[in-house]
């Protein structure tokens, strides 16, 4: 696989860094492995395939790079559809010199083949030859037979390059197949060498999200990407904000990259092009509603030649461009005129059948893209088609077409509204909600309308800063005017009392709680995707996996879910991370955003990116923390909701004091309200954080038991905990113990288990415990913590006299601390430390505790006996032992 990093470093460059020099890296060694097969002593041809823009030409001349460095002569062709036509054409500037007549000896194979291996022969000069031929395929069939002759001649080797789907000459066909040619495939970018690409040709990091939108549009092909990436700095879709570059709407690349597609597609028959432009227009479209003769001939030739994908869903055979710049390419090329055309025809041609669902929805949107849209009811039906589909823009679009044409406007504003929430256009989603509302009290048609529009209303207050206040007056107002609708509000009500760090008054809510749903499955389904956060708050860690467990399991199963499976893997997630399973959540998290990112939920996405800095937080890895912390920063801001930005704000300050970078974490609290900051206990955990580590631990530490204490008050048994927990860290293990002992108590946690252990042993300093406590936390993924523990272990062997035991304490601290990414905490920062061994102390310690001697250690090692005796005897004083029949157990 291939990847472009730009060889420059610098600050963030924008348009600067787009137009130099996009140099590739081979970071899947395919460079090396053509070298190599061109080395061995089968092979004589390397054959590398790919789509065009994968980036095959630039591979074959680094391999030839290589190649000609290690003194082989290389012979570069570049083959053309513009000289094919002339025999010998390509080869013309090689061979000129020793072939003087061309059209005299043409017809002479024998003379032609004589001639030009004198000819190669003599500009080798002895040295190994290999000739590299660009696009292969448009080599005249004179060329292609001489380069033959040679290669079975074994004057030269080959390295050819071919787009995917075109047929190779059968000549190196023959030899492809056999075991004298390596055929190497030039895959696409993965999403993550995509990022390592942008972010060194933009000289900054490129948010996550975005990323994979551009290798999704791009498919990976590098040369995509570029124009892609290019054309979307130029036009302000790519922009950065807040340090971190975000992908603002659709990029529709550069006129060169619509040129290169539409050049690829001119020599299409007037069938072929019918049916691309249509595909271009109305994709997917059935193969059965493909009309006239030749249309599955048609098919079978672009299918073929790598410009339409058939794939089969549900027994039908459904036809698509194969890349998704196709479409906008060749729908820039078309006429309006030309497009609505193709839109209300294919609208008839599926009409005149049955219609499913997914039809039904399709013909609507094609009917409103001509402007020419449906009636009211049909544009109903197909809006909430389209939200069974998740697809929330088609939603948007068609909610809003309903109420143009007439249709009831509360339950279509309500739709739109919910959408915009959903996209993260809050703003947007709160004026239509409102008008929602308006509608339906001006004309009520069902309470049950009422009681949605009302959570929609409290749920998007909710994304707004400090909003939750907002959505439960919402509520409250609501249920004075329509008491019956108090308990299916009680759910939306817990929601927000959670947010508020309630989690008391959201259980004492959530027992009267009733969802309003006729299905008693999807009822209880609801009731436990609304009851798992709190029950897991509570610190009933069992319940509240057994509740988020059953909500997946419903969401993953039901026909049609009353809420999407990447929701209940969120709610899912969060507890796992609560009761101290960082693996699993990460890994769950990292699901759930990837299916977010596909259905442009940006609240989910959000939600995901914190989840994911709170859980590398939690497992100590602080600058990966740090980055999915920025995205929710960078991407509340420039995408929406704005609700998680301050919460990514305050874990990011608290990342940042961890590694001891008071700066940065003072400038990210600075920007926090004040109100945030009294009331969000992450908030207070980062401000008192960095008062520790700018040199004031006991005022941080009395500060957390205090707020520990409070938010034990209200019943979030874990949040208490960690913060409770927290001040251990930072010295006041006596006073955080007996806290964490009755937090524990009220519950199973396994994670509040886990700190209340960790504080006992710090408060007894406890070596055993010490151990114990930070062998549970390497094993459940908390490397920081971990290596916290045997830091303290450490400390403790060494003041116990100890110095072999602390010694390997200690190593075990360093190997995980290293793992944490720059973290410089008070436990790792300020324990007494042993001096660790050095490398070759460990090696040569590790040997004599074998009951080699030294004169043996040297030979095995190369060094000579005295040296061996010094490493020795440092080690001897680094351990606090006297001879070598102590490194026994080392």
């Amino acid at each position: 696989m291939l990847s472009i990093t730009v060889t420059d470093g610098g600050e963030m460059r924008g348009n600067d860094g787009l137009h130099r020099q996009w140099q590739f890296a081979d970071p899947d060694g395919l460079a090396h492995r053509a070298t190599a097969s061109l080395r061995s002593a089968g092979s004589s041809v390397v054959i590398l395939s790919g789509p065009s823009g994968a980036g095959k030409s630039r591979l074959a001349a680094e391999a030839s790079a290589a190649l000609s460095a290690e003194g082989w002569h290389v012979l570069p062709v570049t083959a053309s559809a513009a000289i094919a036509g002339i025999p010998l054409g390509a080869l013309t500037p090689l061979l000129a010199a020793d072939l003087a007549d061309f059209g005299a000896i043409a017809s002479e194979p024998l003379a032609l083949f004589a001639q030009a291996r004198r000819a190669v022969e003599r500009i080798a000069a002895g040295r190994r030859t290999v000739m590299v031929v660009d696009d292969i395929p448009q080599l005249d069939s004179l060329s292609i037979g001489l380069i033959t002759q040679l290669l079975s001649a074994r004057v030269l080797q080959l390295i050819v390059t071919v787009r995917s789907g075109e047929p190779l000459p059968d000549a190196i066909l023959s030899m492809w197949t056999s075991a004298s040619a390596v055929r190497i495939d030039v895959p696409p970018l993965s999403v993550e060498h995509c990022e390592l690409l942008l972010t060194g040709v933009l000289g900054a990091r490129v948010a996550h999200r975005s990323v994979v939108e551009l290798q999704r549009l791009s498919a990976g092909n590098p040369l995509f990407l570029r124009e892609l990436v290019t054309g979307a700095v130029d036009d302000g879709h790519l922009a950065p904000n807040e340090g971190i570059w975000q992908l603002v709407g659709d990029p529709i690349g550069t006129p060169a990259l619509h040129d290169l597609i539409r050049s690829r597609l001119r020599h299409l028959e007037p069938a072929e092009t019918e049916i691309v432009e249509r595909l271009a227009v109305c994709q997917p479209i059935h193969l059965n509603d493909l009309e006239g003769d030749g249309a599955r001939a048609a098919v079978v030739r672009l299918e073929r030649a790598g410009v339409v994908v058939v794939q089969e869903l549900a027994g039908a055979l459904l036809l698509s461009l194969a890349h998704p710049q196709y479409v906008s390419a060749v729908r820039a090329s078309l006429s309006r005129l030309r497009v609505i055309d193709l839109l209300l025809d294919q609208a008839d041609i599926v009409s005149r059948r049955p219609l499913t669902p997914d039809d039904e929805l399709r013909v609507a949107t094609w009917r409103l893209d001509a402007g020419s849209p449906s009636s009211p009811e049909l544009l109903v039906r197909a809006a909430h088609l389209a939200l069974i589909a998740q697809d929330q823009v088609a939603v948007a679009r068609l909610a809003a077409a309903a109420v143009s044409a007439g249709a009831p406007a509360a339950e279509m504003l309500f739709l739109q509204g919910e959408a915009m929430w959903t996209l993260g256009r809050n703003t947007e989603a709160l004026a239509l909600l409102e008008r929602a509302a308006i509608a339906d009290q001006a004309e009520p048609t069902d309470l049950q309308l009422t009681g949605h529009i009302a959570t929609a209303r409290a749920s998007t207050y909710a994304g707004e800063a400090l909003g939750n206040s907002l959505g439960l007056a919402v509520l409250d107002e609501v249920i004075v005017r329509h008491p019956t609708l108090a308990s299916s509000l009680a759910l939306s009500r817990a929601v927000l009392l959670l947010n508020l760090e309630e989690a008391d008054l959201a259980a004492e809510t959530l027992v009267e709680a009733a969802p309003a749903s006729d299905s008693p499955e999807t009822a209880a389904a609801i009731l436990a995707l609304s009851t798992a956060l709190p029950l897991s708050a509570l610190g009933r860690s069992a319940e509240a996996l057994e509740q988020a467990r059953a909500a997946v399991d419903y969401a993953s199963t039901a026909e049609r879910p009353a809420f999407a499976r990447r929701r209940a893997l969120m709610v899912l997630s969060t507890v796992l991370l609560q009761t101290g399973d960082v693996r699993e959540a990460t890994s769950l998290t990292l699901e759930s955003l990837h299916d977010a990112i596909g259905h442009d939920d940006e609240l989910a996405i959000r939600y995901n990116e914190l989840m994911l800095g709170r859980c590398f937080l939690a497992a100590g890895r602080l600058d990966t923390a740090a980055r999915w912390l920025r995205d929710v920063i960078s991407g509340a801001q420039a995408r929406g909701p704005i609700a998680y930005r301050d919460q990514a704000r305050a874990l990011l300050a608290a990342t940042l004091a961890a590694q001891g970078n008071t700066g940065d974490a003072a400038a990210v609290l600075a920007t926090l309200p004040a109100e945030f900051i009294e009331k969000h206990s992450n908030a207070t955990l980062a401000m008192l954080w960095l008062e520790a580590v700018s040199g004031d631990r006991a005022t941080a530490a009395s500060g957390l038991i205090a707020a520990a204490r409070a938010t034990k008050a209200r019943g979030h048994y874990v949040l208490a905990a960690s913060l409770a927990h927290s001040a251990s860290r930072l010295g006041a293990a006596a006073a955080a113990t007996p806290l964490l002992a009755e937090l524990a108590a009220n519950g199973d946690s396994p994670l509040v288990r886990a700190q209340h252990a960790h504080s006992a042993a710090e408060s007894a300093a406890g070596i055993e415990m010490l151990e114990a406590a930070g062998e549970t936390w390497e094993a459940s993924g908390h490397l920081l913590f971990a290596a916290e523990c045997f830091a303290s272990a450490a400390a403790a062997s060494r003041r116990d006299g100890s110095a072999r035991q602390a010694a390997a304490l200690q190593q075990r601290a360093d190997a995980l601390s290293a793992q944490c990414e720059g973290a410089s905490t008070p436990l790792l920062q300020f324990a007494d430390s042993t001096e660790p061994l050095t490398k070759r102390e460990r090696e040569i310690a590790a040997l004599a505790a074998q009951g080699l001697s030294s004169v043996e250690i040297a030979e095995r090692l190369f060094l000579s006996p005295r040296t061996v005796n010094n490493h020795l005897q440092a080690s001897y004083a680094k351990l606090g032992i006297r001879r070598r029949s102590e490194l026994t157990g080392l």
